[in-house]
């Protein structure tokens, strides 16, 4: 029986019969689809019973592994995905800013993403040349922009063109695929900070699992409950965020952290309305603290840092 068939199965069985795949299981199959040796419509077919019954670490793990043998390693220090976009009501995408910031302090930040455009929600790419942040067209491009400039948009289709596609049968079939947690963590800077921001619960733990089941014992991951899903953190909620490591998958309890006293910009570049400017300040540094959280492993002196950044550019 070939490798889909056989994954079908497993999935697909009775109430009784079903279990997930395995990381090994889940790696050959996603390595036989990009190779061309499986059709779509099979790999639609295995992706929707898999999301019915919800994704396992293993299984979203085996993919991601099968997708980075193809992926190249830019050299970025921070990993940022950019893929649900914002909605109308919740402000532009201020973590665009955030990132920006820390790549003029000296990071090199790789943001990629997929712009799903009939959903109607404000993604960075709309805003990239706000802030003057380049689009690669291809992943060598996006090597030679992360040198020159410290910071990089790559589109999806540009590094992992046959995800876009299965992203896209949301549209057609429906309903979304295991995909849309696979491509967050496919980190095609090779980076060893990263951030996630996802929107239904248990997600957030997810994301950190996959890091740990991939294997890459030098990325360190912050995920947490996104602003829209996106990567954004909300400083308005208390949550609990996952935090994956060289030491394991570790969870952190972060309180409500508003600030009304806060520098603000002479100039908001995004052309924030005057009422939402301390909620977009206060994004921005809790954001750029989780993100730094990966490499200080300690909150305070994260915001501090994140707090100082800041600062220094409002003035």
């Amino acid at each position: 029986m070939s490798t889909i068939l056989e994954c079908i199965r497993t999935v697909g069985r009775g109430e009784r019969g079903r279990k997930p795949l395995t990381f090994e299981q889940a790696y050959q199959v996603m390595d036989e689809y990009l190779d061309g040796q499986v059709g779509d419509d099979q790999m639609a077919m295995l992706l929707m019973l898999i999301r019915v019954q919800n994704e396992t670490k293993q299984e979203i793990a085996g993919f991601v592994k099968a997708f980075q043998s193809r992926v190249p390693n830019l050299g970025a220090d921070i990993d940022w995905p950019c893929y649900a976009g914002k909605r109308q009501n919740a402000g532009q995408p201020w973590h665009l800013l955030a990132a920006k910031l820390l790549a003029d302090s000296g990071y090199k930040v790789l943001l990629h993403g997929y712009h799903d455009r009939p959903a109607g929600r404000l993604h960075a790419e709309d805003y990239l040349d706000k802030l003057n942040v380049a689009q690669a067209n291809s992943p060598e491009h996006a090597q030679q922009l992360l040198e020159q400039k410290g910071i990089v948009y790559l589109p999806l289709k540009h590094f992992a063109p046959q995800a876009e596609t299965m992203i896209g049968w949301k549209n057609r079939y429906g309903l979304r695929t295991p995909i849309n947690t696979v491509v967050r963590a496919l980190n095609p800077g090779g980076a060893k900070l990263g951030l996630r921001g996802s929107f239904h619960p248990g997600f957030q733990q997810l994301h950190a699992d996959i890091e740990s089941e991939v294997g890459l014992t030098r990325h360190a991951v912050v995920s947490f409950k996104g602003q829209s899903g996106e990567s954004e953190y909300n400083p308005k909620v208390s949550q609990t965020v996952w935090v994956s490591t060289p030491r394991g998958v570790e969870s952190h309890y972060w309180t409500e952290r508003m600030l009304t006293d806060i520098p603000l910009p002479e100039k908001c570049v995004f052309d924030t309305p005057e009422e939402n400017l301390n909620m977009m300040a206060n994004t921005v540094v809790s954001t750029m603290a989780a993100t730094l959280f990966a490499e200080l492993n300690d909150l305070e002196r994260s915001f501090e840092k994140a707090y100082a950044l800041w600062a220094d550019y409002c003035r």
